[in-house]
């Protein structure tokens, strides 16, 4: 039985379901569009959608989501070339060290756009990491939660009547939906992509202890209320030909900084995340049985710039590299009896992939080079350093 593409190596177990379509799947089967699709008629039809909220009565144009990662750069410096004045906003996701405070301020600055970053209440916020942990094994769900819906309540408490995404990852990932279908933001998609199913209604009642007066931005707003309003969300990459690496590395010329990780070859995504490659990679690890590497190695073949030998031999060198978890448990306030305890038995199998000391990290990853092929690592090399070490975690954590 065939457990992953054999083209691009995606496993089968895939969160928004992958199928195989003869000798590759339903993502690589999606993602040849791309090389049919006329995107300049596309970028055409997306300049007809944005005509009539140009202009608008209030302030701003759109509402953009971002947590200041390259992507929103790319999708930023779109809507500005659409002639748009969007309101960025931000969730605060208290992960983030200070090369991610620094892309989301340069993000800010660099383009001179109005901001608006959300602070969540941090106790209520702790209870609802610390029960998804519990429940379902994610630590991000809370943050997606937020990010998914916050915009969406600020458009519709400012009148704002446009929200523009990036990327739409159940289309690039896996080809749920054709590029001319146009998806766009829903209640229904949200929760099937974004939260893989998990409201924040499942994290309280037996689980985290949080008055529900507390809860209003972590949930969508009513269909009905955003139906009279007329807010309406859409997805960049339905209508421009999307190539996360190279528009990645195109952004640090805006001043983007990537950061080196050990977990994967690709510098630009989640940088400046003090949990994206360590805890929540782990943890993905154990919830679906591959982790973020495999994403980068299968988006990578459909574009052409790794076989699916090359990615064979990726997914081996990166796949059982070590991760440094405890700096999260710390700033959740476990103890240290806890830490071991959860290291034993939630993790079992996958104790041996994590580091004991800060130290271990400082070993990078000295084989990307000679591992990855000529012409991905051409892509890998940003217009300036990037950065191998990082400071702040959460609220004030050294480490």
């Amino acid at each position: 039985m065939q457990l992953s593409c054999p083209k691009c190596h995606y496993p089968l177990n895939h969160p928004f379901s992958l199928t195989i379509i003869e000798s590759e799947c339903s993502g690589c089967f999606t993602h040849r569009e791309k090389d049919t699709i006329d995107w300049n008629f596309r970028y055409e039809k997306l300049e007809e959608i944005i005509q009539s909220y140009k202009n608008h009565k209030g302030k701003y144009d759109c509402v953009v989501p971002v947590v200041g990662d390259a992507e929103d750069y790319f999708t930023l410096l779109n809507v500005l070339k659409l002639g748009l004045s969007p309101l960025v906003v931000c969730v605060n996701d208290y992960f983030k060290n200070d090369i991610g405070w620094y892309n989301l301020h340069q993000l800010i600055t660099h383009f001179d756009v109005d901001s608006f970053t959300f602070n969540p209440d941090m106790r209520v916020y702790k209870d609802l990491v610390r029960t998804s942990l519990r429940k379902y094994d994610h630590i991000l769900l809370p943050f997606l939660q937020l990010h998914t819906s916050f915009p969406v309540h600020v458009a519709l408490e400012r009148k704002i009547p446009l929200i523009i995404w990036g990327q739409n990852q159940s289309v690039e990932q896996v080809g749920k939906f054709s590029h001319l279908d146009s998806t766009e933001m829903s209640r229904w998609s949200r929760k099937q992509h974004d939260l893989f199913n998990f409201e924040v209604d499942d994290l309280i009642g037996n689980g985290a202890q949080v008055d529900l007066r507390h809860l209003n931005y972590y949930q969508y707003p009513d269909i009905d209320k955003l139906s009279r309003s007329g807010v309406r969300g859409i997805y960049l990459s339905n209508y421009i030909r999307w190539d996360p690496l190279a528009q990645n590395q195109a952004m640090t010329k805006f001043g983007f900084t990537p950061e080196i990780n050990t977990s994967t070859f690709d510098l630009y995504e989640r940088a400046g995340s003090s949990v994206y490659y360590h805890l929540h990679d782990l943890l993905k690890e154990k919830r679906v049985g591959y982790r973020k590497v495999n994403d980068h190695v299968s988006r990578e073949i459909r574009h052409g710039r790794l076989t699916t030998e090359e990615g064979k031999s990726l997914l081996r060198h990166y796949g059982n590299n070590r991760v440094y978890i405890k700096p999260f448990f710390d700033w959740l306030g476990v103890t240290k009896s806890g830490y071991e305890w959860f290291k034993i038995h939630r993790l079992g199998k996958l104790e041996h992939l994590i580091c004991e000391s800060a130290n271990e990290l400082k070993e990078r990853d000295t084989q990307r080079s000679e591992i990855v092929p000529t012409t991905l690592e051409k892509m890998l090399q940003p217009g300036k350093k990037a950065k191998e070490s990082f400071i702040i975690f959460g609220k004030g954590l050294n480490i």
